[in-house]
């Protein structure tokens, strides 16, 4: 085994394991690691001036890419800069190596910060390294577990000692973790019976739909049941929301889908947890009289709060192949009649929702500011046919999902979790992972400042992302959530709140702080400028910012 110092061990096993990028904001601690990568000219450094871009950013690549994001912060201060997105990696599952040097071993009189238990409540493993030796295999397992399902972030720290420090090592990549487990057959075939027999099937799909490439699957499913398909915690492509029996997303507080799901008597959850909500609501979500099966790759997820008649720990990909194959085989003629008719009465809901979304539309027009759905309706209406749209539009994500139906896999990805300021890097990663697809980012205004130092990063690196802000001045989903608080928990339908701390009072101009940072910015105030702006933009082959001007 060749002797060399843990810099260089840690450089290799990048090497070994096919990293391209390393999304990074350094600190003197980062030194001889940047100097030993500085040697590797297969590995592009991507300097991010602020640590949240640079984990939007590995987030980003990795989700687009099917690869492990790698990420390289500074000691604790930097570190901590970015554990807001690394939360939100850590909610979604998005397989994260996030790292950072600390200081040498021998100076713990001094004293000298945790960085991996600071990361733990963060990670799915968080571990330090303090010897040169210990390179290899950590990283191998860190690769490992990151795309292991369920994926997730690893933080790997590294001490001083550890990364000048010799040692012989051996750089063996990680290797492909099989883990598409096939779910029992038992169970799948007390699964197809419910199903079968059903008169108000419900299917809500997640990201692990998506992720394990099963949409087809899920469709199979919906169509031979006949079922309404919610999205829950979706943030891809995990049913075509084009398809006649999507129904959108499934957000608990939200009553009218609220009614719709505790009208059904089966109710087939995959790849989602099982519900989540910002607000407290008592008693169950699903009436008992309700039958709820989940299935997933995540056994954490399985029975975690709504009362489960079936858990089925298994691949969704195999899962509903096999659920398919199933149903196929055991539906009468009576229930496969049954299912068509209810596939055609949705079908007419479904259109009934694109109607009134275009009477909204025409609805607004004239309006001072714009409306949302007018500018998400422009927006549509310009978009190449391989665009992929990044939407973290927060309060007018609504809008974008009724205005453009995302029917192939990888033409859409939104925000996962709670913490914003992640469509700004997330953009730039996914560029990176497909640089033949032309990216467009809706981002609200108060997501956009904070990270708006992706812009920096975008205009350096030339990554021709085309942002669409939604400047309505205002934290606009504060005033929202305020008043579903006052509905939900005080049970005030009447009361009106202060609304304080939403409103910016001196509102972002995002035109020019976009030219401040080196990319060409254009303020729109008037519709019809946006399908000819953003063509032009995204033509130039050059980032660019719209700072589209709409109502509260």
């Amino acid at each position: 085994m060749p002797m060399m110092q843990g810099k260089y061990a840690l450089t290799g096993m990048l090497q070994a394991e096919g990293v391209e990028y390393v999304f990074g904001n350094p600190g003197t601690s980062e030194g001889p690691f940047l100097e030993a990568l500085a040697e590797c000219p297969d590995i592009k450094y991507v300097l991010c001036v602020q640590e949240g871009v640079a984990v939007g950013m590995a987030d980003g690549y990795a989700r687009a890419s099917g690869k492990v994001g790698f990420v390289s912060l500074h000691i604790d201060s930097g570190l901590a800069n970015g554990l807001s997105l690394l939360n939100d990696s850590n909610f979604s599952g998005t397989p994260l190596v996030v790292t950072a040097a600390n200081k040498d071993v021998r100076k713990l009189a001094e004293g000298r910060s945790d960085l991996a238990r600071m990361c733990e409540p963060f990670t799915k493993w968080s571990v330090e390294i303090t010897h040169a030796e210990q390179f290899p295999s950590v990283l191998r397992r860190a690769f490992t577990a990151a795309r292991t399902p369920p994926t997730g972030p690893v933080f790997v720290g590294f001490s001083g000692n550890a990364l000048e420090d010799e040692a012989e090592v051996s750089l063996v990549p990680s290797r492909a973790a099989w883990s598409a487990a096939r779910p029992d057959r038992e169970a799948v075939g007390e699964t197809a019976a419910y199903l079968a027999g059903a008169e108000h099937p419900v299917l809500i799909v997640g990201d692990r739909v998506g992720e394990d490439d099963a949409v087809a699957e899920a469709v199979r499913v919906a169509e031979l049941t006949g079922a309404r398909v919610y999205s829950h915690l979706g943030s891809q492509v995990n049913f075509p929301t084009g398809h006649p029996q999507f129904m959108g997303n499934f957000v608990p507080r939200n009553q009218a889908a609220r009614q719709a799901v505790r009208a059904a008597d089966v109710v087939l959850a995959v790849g989602t947890h099982v519900f989540s909500d910002l607000f407290y609501q008592p008693g169950a979500l699903l009436p008992a009289s309700a039958t709820l099966i989940h299935l997933d790759s995540d056994a954490d997820a399985l029975g975690r709060s709504e009362p489960t008649h079936l858990a089925i720990l298994a691949s969704p990909k195999m899962g509903l192949a096999e659920l398919g194959a199933a149903l196929g085989a055991c539906m009468d003629r009576a229930e496969r009649q049954a299912a068509a008719t209810r596939c055609n009465a949705i079908a007419e809901e479904t259109a009934a929702k694109s109607e009134q979304f275009r009477q909204q539309v025409a609805g607004e027009r004239g309006r001072q500011p714009m409306g949302a759905a007018t500018m998400m309706s422009a927006i549509a209406a310009a978009l190449p046919d391989d665009a992929i749209v990044c939407n973290d539009s927060v309060s007018s994500a609504g809008m974008v999902y009724a205005a453009t139906k995302f029917n192939s896999p990888g033409s859409f990805y939104a925000a996962r979790g709670g913490a914003i300021g992640w469509g700004m890097g997330m953009a730039l990663g996914i560029r990176l992972a497909q640089p033949d697809r032309p990216v467009v980012a809706i981002v609200g205004d108060g997501t956009a400042m904070m990270t708006v130092q992706a812009l920096w990063t975008a205009a350096v690196e030339n990554i021709p992302v085309v942002y669409c802000i939604c400047n309505n001045r205002s934290y606009n989903v504060l005033k929202v959530n305020l008043d579903l608080y006052t509905q939900l928990v005080l049970q005030e339908p009447d009361y009106r709140p202060a609304y304080l701390g939403t409103d910016f009072t001196h509102p972002f101009d995002f035109a020019a702080l976009a030219q401040a940072f080196g990319v060409p910015g254009r303020r729109i105030e008037d519709p019809a400028e946006i399908g000819p702006a953003l063509a032009c933009a995204l033509d130039s082959g050059k980032p660019a910012v719209l700072d589209v001007v709409i109502e509260s």
